[in-house]
């Protein structure tokens, strides 16, 4: 099908360009927008890394692994224009978590790279209500996330609904976020508290639901949350004082390996190493490791051929 909407997650490994397809997903674009509206997605890090398989973002901004409770995100979309006047005295308040089944289309499928769809799996209806108050928590949590494929997964289709797709090549974008260096079992990015992959933005260019708009900061509960604790500033601060401490670690450090001509080089200093290295060229038996003209090239070596080969070649003249 052709999208209808498209946005832009800016991450830190540069963008990545996503049509909607707010058509055949209406209630899940419209919570997905919502959610990018009031910045929920920004500074949101890239928990879960599986090369070759997915990203996956929404939970956390920092090493806590830990989501904004669940209640909070719930009041907080019922209040927000995520939810239309029309659907607001539903059951679940016009959320639309039970609707999301029927926004499964057969013609958008895990068939390619670069599907993005909710971390939300549907309930299939095999486990009923037999379910733990933890299973149900971590559940609840995943409402808020979402992933993007990096190959084909056929054995996902059915199972969540995919609502956009990565567009252009954009995609290798994703592809090196999936190659971060992570937990083996988890996938979580093993530099999390340093500088791990992370949104740093999100552009939306376009959608079709014109009654979307911004909810205010003091209803947003991670906006009063970041805000009362003050963390947002100290950890902009300290992945800084992270990336500019490698920057200083690299800077002055000539890595020869990765020049083809380096065992040259690495020659050439050795030379010079035996050399006196005064570098004063009126001094008598210093090597000056300046350039030199050819004019001072001959002058140095005249001082050091013997006078008897001067004798020598007056005699044939």
């Amino acid at each position: 099908p052709n999208p209808t909407g498209r946005l832009v997650l800016e991450t830190t490994h540069g963008p990545i360009d996503i049509q909607l397809f707010c058509k055949e997903c209406p209630t899940t674009c419209r919570t997905f927008l919502q959610l990018c509206l009031d910045g929920y997605f920004t500074d949101m890090i890239w928990h879960r890394c599986l090369d070759n398989f997915l990203i996956q973002t929404g939970l956390t901004r920092d090493e806590t692994m830990t989501g904004n409770p669940v209640e909070d995100m719930e009041g907080y979309l019922k209040r927000s224009s995520a939810v239309p006047a029309k659907l607001a005295l539903s059951g679940d308040g016009g959320l639309g978590w039970d609707r999301k089944k029927f926004e499964l289309n057969p013609r958008i499928r895990f068939n390619h790279r670069g599907q993005v769809a909710m971390a939300l799996p549907l309930d299939d209806g095999k486990n009923g209500g037999n379910v733990s108050s933890e299973e149900a928590a971590e559940k609840a949590l995943l409402r808020y996330q979402f992933f993007v494929t990096l190959d084909e997964a056929p054995f996902l289709d059915a199972k969540h609904v995919i609502f956009g797709t990565v567009s252009g090549p954009t995609i290798f974008n994703a592809l090196r976020i999936g190659r971060t260096d992570v937990d083996e079992g988890s996938g979580v990015p093993i530099d999390l508290r340093g500088a791990p992959p992370r949104i740093k933005n999100v552009k939306i260019d376009h959608h079709p639901f014109q009654d979307l708009v911004v909810t205010s900061d003091k209803s947003i509960p991670w906006k009063r949350a970041l805000k009362g604790s003050g963390k947002g500033g100290d950890r902009k601060d300290a992945e800084q004082s992270a990336i500019e401490k490698r920057r200083k670690k690299r800077k002055g450090k000539r890595d020869l390996n990765v020049l083809s001509f380096g065992d040259e080089e690495r020659d050439y200093e050795e030379i010079v190493g035996k050399n006196d290295k005064s570098g004063d060229p009126n001094k008598k038996g210093s090597k000056n490791t300046s350039i030199q003209s050819s004019h001072d090239v001959l002058a140095n070596e005249s001082e050091v051929i013997s006078p008897e080969v001067d004798v020598s070649v007056k005699k044939r003249v």
